[in-house]
């Protein structure tokens, strides 16, 4: 599990990054940052996905409401958690991915508000829905929002999926033939997933851009057939609209 922290309080990056390490067992690993711009400037070198960013909303040059923006260009569904003392900002940082906040002026004294967010977390990834692919060289299991994109190979299919790593702020992606249709893929994968045309379906979670042209976090850029355009594009705004309620 890799966390980022970025606050401009060396101390709370410390507290904070010891109250993750005391609460997840397993092995984690934290990168600390003191402002927006210097974590932009480093977080390519870092080659693993981040599984969740612990930010402050309100830091000296670009702040974390700023900052969530350029993430979410290039982190598709990494958990945003905030630390605030300004309860005013809070209904303007809520958005796709953030999973809650923390009182800053509170948390040192109550250090179970970070637990109780790290708590929901854990229980996120835990509910994360496997599938289990079989064929002709035995079988696999992937998580179903690892799954970028599926491309239609007569009766087989081209998975392709991330394993985590990254290289200049995008995802890279292995792809595998299985012995499936897209009309097989479609009946398991689940609302998430769109079919913007007769041989792909793409992970709605991985657009990076939704226009005349899609281009996904991996930097593939797809056209949408004319005909299906109206429908992909309504259903695309409405998957995002649902997935910013508050949470």
């Amino acid at each position: 599990m890799n966390i980022v922290i970025c606050d401009d309080e060396r101390k709370v990056i410390q507290d904070v990054g010891e109250i993750c390490r005391s609460y997840f067992e397993n092995e984690i690993y934290i990168y600390g940052f003191y402002n927006a711009e210097s974590l932009l400037r480093k977080i390519a070198e870092i080659n693993d996905v981040i599984d969740l960013f612990i930010l402050d909303i309100e830091m000296p040059g670009k702040d974390g409401l700023w900052l969530k923006q350029e993430l979410e260009r290039y982190h598709y569904g990494s958990s945003i958690l905030y630390l605030t003392s300004h309860d005013e900002l809070v209904h303007e940082a809520f958005g796709r991915y953030v999973i809650g906040f923390v009182d800053k002026v509170k948390f040192y004294k109550q250090p179970d508000l970070l637990i109780e967010k790290l708590k929901i977390f854990k229980q996120s990834e835990e509910q994360k829905e496997t599938i289990v692919i079989k064929d002709e060289l035995g079988s696999f299991c992937i998580y179903k929002d690892q799954i970028v994109k599926i491309t239609s190979e007569h009766v087989y299919s081209y998975l392709e999926y991330t394993t985590g790593r990254m290289e200049k702020g995008r995802l890279i992606t292995e792809k595998q033939l299985i012995r499936k249709t897209l009309k097989d893929w479609e009946k398991e994968l689940g609302d998430n997933f769109l079919r913007p045309s007769k041989q792909m379906i793409i992970n709605m979670d991985y657009i990076q851009r939704f226009d005349k042209i899609i281009i996904l976090k991996d930097g593939t850029e797809l056209s949408i057939p004319r005909t299906n355009y109206g429908k992909c594009h309504d259903r695309y705004f409405d998957y995002c609209g649902k997935k910013m309620k508050w949470r």
